[in-house]
């Protein structure tokens, strides 16, 4: 039912209490990727869960800790698992009261520290990561079913995993994103298990998987190895900015419930506790004389599971990918309205995302791996840097968000340069020759503590302005549950990201097409 809002201003609002029709069906697949997520488009705790946990199933979980006990020693590596999964947790129980209470992504919630258009290189950063893991991803299967063809040529099995995955990647987590990850999760789970159990059964190398002692000596490690292979798994803090992306989807009433499950230390439990601990036995079960590889993971579950271990590795990139396309194909079209005033649909996006990861596959993923994990390892870091430091230091934004109207921000700030200068470091500290041994193993904490540092400085020298003037969020009684026409779109968004527009002598604006104001060419 439509209102008109009692205002003393030439351009009152035109409210209504219920969500615009239109709205809701534009966006049904693409989960509010400009927008914040109104209360009403909020999903059950089952739903967000079962969507979110396609995380759980990734090859590369495995082969994390794989590699940090072929590096470290299974000792250090279980340390370090340990580490992460008490530090990640009480950063994701932070981020998840932050994206749930203000419904924003992960790009609007950071353009208080980094400016409108600053802010969209978070969308870049997630859109680039999330595409090059599924590009690793859907190598990894290849891989596996060319075990059985070896007379293949792999590229041929490149084009068949992409195309047969293209299918189950079109839904979002408003669709049935959770009801494919909901029947595939038990059967990734029995397949781990079985996997572990045939392991133990048919390698006698099973028993004395915990005694290996690491290719690095001790003699050549500049720190111990449990902190190397701490910062090595600070390299995923990605998952960080993937919990906001999902978090602003969740109802109010399971914050409690969404902070210690979805996203918090039962999650990280199983992801890294558990895939991680699988991942060291199965390679040194099954393939203890190998150097650790990328594709090491896959070689030991074929050698314990033989085709149901194939099965098992189907399931499992099925679920990731679902979540690696959703969000490399969101953030892509984030990036595309926030840089050019383009809206491109998700579903198109998906596709463009799949014609994007063959050819990448095409170019040998493997060959760059480590470079590509450090180099988004870094940017990472520094991001979640910038956000904790703003977290503690500004505590008027902690309850309901800091201000993300495009109207209101700069285009840049100070913290997009505290942001590229710590990551420029951490590349020069692990990429330039003659750096000392403890300053490149330790890169991703480097960057931690150069971002923290230097964006507390900014904030404490000068807060980022904030411009003022007439908003509609006091021309409503609650912002969050009324909806407001924009003048250029014609559609009701929630009054709390409404504006008025000076350009237009105060019409009220929603954020996407203030947004794009800013544009040249768009005023």
């Amino acid at each position: 039912m439509s209102l008109t809002h009692d205002v003393p201003h030439p351009y009152p609002l035109r409210t209504r209490s219920t969500d615009d029709p239109a709205v809701v069906a534009e966006q049904r697949a693409d989960d509010y990727g400009n927008h914040v997520v109104p209360l009403t488009a909020r999903v059950g705790r089952w739903r967000l869960t079962m969507s979110y946990w396609s995380l759980l199933s990734a090859m590369v979980w495995l082969f994390y800790g794989a590699l940090a006990a072929s590096l470290y020693g299974s000792t250090d590596a279980l340390i370090a698992i340990g580490i992460s999964v008490v530090t990640f947790s009480l950063m994701a129980s932070l981020f998840t009261r932050w994206s749930l209470r203000s419904g924003l992504n992960s790009t609007l919630l950071s353009r208080r520290m980094f400016g409108v258009f600053g802010a969209s290189l978070t969308a870049l950063l997630i859109a680039a990561t999330t595409t090059y893991y599924a590009v690793f991803e859907s190598s990894t299967l290849a891989v596996a079913f060319q075990h059985y063809t070896p007379s293949w040529d792999i590229r041929i099995w490149y084009a068949i995993v992409v195309a047969a995955m293209l299918p189950l990647m079109f839904g979002g987590v408003q669709t049935w994103m959770a009801r494919l990850n909901a029947v595939l999760l038990p059967l990734y789970a029995v397949g781990i298990v079985a996997a572990v159990i045939a392991a133990a059964v048919r390698f006698s190398a099973a028993s004395d998987w915990t005694s290996f002692s690491g290719v690095v000596p001790s003699e050549a490690r500049p720190l111990p190895g449990w902190l190397l292979a701490s910062v090595l798994y600070m390299g995923c803090y990605l998952n960080i900015l993937m919990n906001v992306d999902f978090g602003r989807l969740a109802k109010k009433a399971d914050e409690g419930f969404h902070r210690h499950v979805t996203f918090g230390w039962v999650f990280y439990v199983i992801l890294y506790g558990v895939n991680g601990t699988v991942g060291i036995f199965l390679v040194r079960a099954a393939i203890p004389d190998q150097p650790a590889a990328e594709t090491g993971v896959v070689q030991a579950v074929l050698a314990s599971l033989g085709v149901a271990g194939l099965i098992l590795i189907v399931a499992s990139q099925a679920r990731i990918n679902s979540l690696n396309y959703y969000q490399s194909s969101a953030n892509w079209g984030r990036l595309i309205s926030n840089l050019f005033g383009v809206r491109v649909r998700r579903i198109p996006l998906v596709v463009i995302s799949t014609a994007v990861v063959f050819l990448l596959m095409l170019t040998d993923v493997f060959s760059y791996l480590q470079s590509a994990l450090t180099w988004q390892g870094v940017f990472v870091v520094s991001w979640v840097g910038v956000l904790l430091t703003h977290y503690a230091l500004v505590p008027e934004d902690r309850a309901h968000g800091p201000e993300f109207r495009a109207l209101r921000l700069p285009r840049v700030t100070w913290g997009l340069a505290v942001w590229l200068f710590a990551s420029a470091v951490g590349i020069y500290l692990v990429e330039a020759p003659g750096v000392p041994a403890a300053l490149s193993g330790t890169a991703q904490l480097v960057v931690l503590v150069i971002s923290v540092v230097l964006y507390g400085a900014v904030v404490l020298a000068r807060r980022s302005a904030v411009r003022t003037g007439a908003d509609p969020r006091e021309e409503v009684a609650d912002p969050a549950a009324v909806w407001a026409e924009c003048h250029r779109c014609a559609k009701a968004y929630v009054v709390t990201e409404m504006d008025r527009d000076t350009a237009a002598g105060g019409a009220p604006v929603c954020d996407e097409c203030a947004t794009a104001s800013l544009l040249p060419g768009h005023a």
